[in-house]
């Protein structure tokens, strides 16, 4: 078929128009694929969505072609030469087919994280794991997303081909026509009059948990590149704001008997295990963990909460005691110590050997690093596994590391070589996509809605068969065990997919010297892990930790950072067992007006301590 050639200014703008419905294409695909995620709640929202798509959409495609429209609109006869074209072709088809794939990426990948790419997917990929065993999992696991993904980019560069631009040159005002053409780029780049569009905006055309279908991948990869990775949040007179909340904790006076020796601490953080996998949490539904349910009975229960939806920021929220309210984790981030004052290097102080297992490669996320600065005597890893000696094949799921149940029973060996008093924190693997199992167990457990079930399942298992060791040890009756997860994993119903559900993870506490069961309906955070601890030890260290010990109040509150809004999850203080939701996006604030300005208080004094490279307190003592 003959190719139809344009005028210069036709050509541009049927060059705008494709790659704006591209876009659209692939909005499309992101909220198809990402259904049971978003709910909007009237059809008066939906209309807006609609409307914001076409605002963020016109920002990203005028933004991301802005240096093929300029040299486009240019007056001159150059546009019609070979060197110019091939540029031209080079500068509109390399940024589109970013905007395109990273969207069509984010339709399979959001659903973890229920965050959209960002800046930090340039430094992610090179240690998030073993990308080359993970994407063909990825492809068979996520077909639809690659193949309608493909599906809409072959149609972009096909309708692209059939675009020709004309022999005709313009004559006449040409300048004027440039300028009207730039001036119209600009309004839509910048999102229509006022300040440039940010990622906040996207609240006026939706409620917060939805800007993900509003805005795209490739807008928030830009702006976050362009934007500093933090900004001040001057919310409230810093008198006031010091007033509502301290990350300066203070532990309560020490009441332990310094005569008896000191408790060893197992730390068990579980990948992906969301409450819904339990009928601790969920006694109406499938249970996947017929053990942990029955150590709960013994052990103190509390409504957990992460602090992220990613490893590294659970990881770290749980060590350090400090969240990440920004695109880029904490650990990551520019303005982070060297050193952070967390668990392992407190509890060194006071005799403990500390050491951090991990059962997949060296490296991975870099927990390694993130180990070493926290101050752990030891990081044991896959490599570490290995050179143990008591290996098999069968041991290793070829793509993560090492299956749950041989890592943990490691785990008992070789923390039986410790002195007492020791902190072990084990993180676990398995229950991680593309959610492998030993050959021996396949078939015995069970998929169900999920191939992650299975897995949980699996690790259940791996931990009845730890205990079950670990009880033989000299050790176990003077080890307080802590378990809880790096972050939820899927959520399969609706209520575990709304601002306070997609964030519950359980947090057990077992003391086989009181193994008297208890439910607290207290929220705890990741982030109170660390103060809780030092108050449960008889510690005195002053620390910097944005939470709370369990010890000092009835009620607690959780904070996380989602698509460019706060979020925090409260324990309603007139009825516990019923939580409140409080959020800061832009310039709307939802909540009780106490709430947002406790909320306001977290988020200004985060900002303030990170931005200044404050996060130890100075002259920190034992008192």
């Amino acid at each position: 078929m003959i190719k139809k050639s344009y005028s210069i200014y036709k050509y541009i703008i049927y060059k705008w128009l494709l790659a704006f419905a591209a876009l659209m294409a692939m909005q499309v695909l992101f909220l198809v694929a990402n259904r049971h995620i978003f709910r909007p709640e009237s059809a008066a929202e939906w209309l807006n969505i609609l409307w914001g798509n076409v605002v963020f959409g016109a920002a990203t495609v005028s933004t991301f072609l802005l240096p093929y429209l300029i040299l486009m609109l240019i007056p001159g006869d150059f546009r019609w030469k070979k060197g110019c074209r091939i540029a031209a072709e080079t500068l509109y088809l390399v940024p589109m087919l970013f905007v395109l794939i990273t969207r069509g990426a984010d339709s399979a990948y959001f659903q973890y994280t229920y965050r959209m790419l960002s800046n930090e997917i340039f430094t992610y990929l090179g240690n998030s794991g073993p990308m080359e065993k993970l994407i063909p999992n990825f492809m068979i696991n996520y077909w639809y997303a690659w193949v309608f993904g493909i599906a809409i980019i072959v149609a972009f560069l096909l309708f692209n081909r059939r675009l020709k631009l004309g022999n005709q040159k313009p004559s006449g005002f040409q300048w004027a026509a440039t300028a009207a053409g730039l001036l119209l780029v600009w309004f839509m780049a910048r999102g229509g009059f006022g300040h440039f569009l940010r990622l906040d905006d996207a609240v006026h055309y939706c409620q917060p948990k939805n800007i993900p279908v509003v805005s795209n991948s490739g807008y928030n990869i830009l702006r976050t590149l362009l934007l500093p990775q933090l900004e001040p949040h001057d919310y409230l007179p810093e008198e006031e704001a010091n007033a509502l909340f301290s990350p300066e904790f203070n532990p309560a006076a020490s009441s332990s008997d310094k005569s008896k020796r000191s408790p060893n601490v197992v730390l068990i953080i579980v990948e992906s295990f969301g409450q819904e996998y339990s009928s601790i949490y969920n006694p109406s539904g499938d249970t996947r963990t017929p053990f942990l349910d029955s150590l709960a009975r013994h052990s103190t229960v509390y409504q957990g909460r992460a602090n992220g939806k990613r490893s590294i920021e659970g990881i770290t929220a749980i060590l350090t005691g400090v969240p990440t309210l920004m695109n880029v984790p904490f650990v990551n981030c520019t303005y982070r110590n060297d050193t952070i004052t967390g668990i392992p290097n407190i509890l060194k102080r006071h005799g403990y050997h500390t050491a951090f297992f991990h059962g997949s490669h060296n490296g991975v996320m870099d927990f390694d690093k993130l180990c070493a600065r926290a101050g752990f005597d030891e990081y044991l890893g896959l490599n570490e596994f290995k050179d143990e000696g008591k290996c098999q094949e069968e041991d290793f799921d070829n793509v993560w590391g090492v299956y749950d149940e041989p890592f943990l029973q490691y785990v008992v060996r070789h923390t039986s070589t410790f002195k007492e008093p020791f902190l072990t924190t084990v993180f676990t693997v398995t229950s991680h996509d593309p959610f492998p199992l030993p050959e021996k167990y396949k078939g015995q457990f069970v998929e169900g809605k999920h191939p992650i079930l299975k897995c949980v399942e699996y690790m259940d298992n791996s931990l009845r068969q730890f205990f079950n060791e670990a009880r033989k040890q000299p050790w176990f009756n003077n080890t307080i065990f802590i378990i809880t997860a790096d972050h939820s994993g899927p959520g399969l119903s609706p209520e575990y997919l709304d601002y306070d559900g997609s964030y519950r993870i359980p947090l057990i506490v077992y003391n086989p010297q009181n193994p008297k069961g208890r439910i607290d309906n207290r929220i705890v955070q990741q982030t109170d892990l660390l103060p809780s601890l030092i108050d449960r030890l008889g510690f005195n260290d002053r620390v910097i930790a944005f939470g709370q010990s369990v010890k000092q109040t009835p009620l607690g509150w959780q904070v996380y950072f989602g698509n460019d809004y706060f979020c925090m999850v409260s324990n309603n203080a007139t009825d516990p067992t019923k939580h409140d939701i409080t959020i800061l996006c832009g310039n709307q604030e939802i909540g009780t007006p106490e709430n947002i300005r406790f909320l306001k208080a977290v988020v200004q004094q985060y900002f303030n301590r990170v931005m200044n490279n404050n996060l130890v307190v100075k002259k920190s003592k034992q008192i």
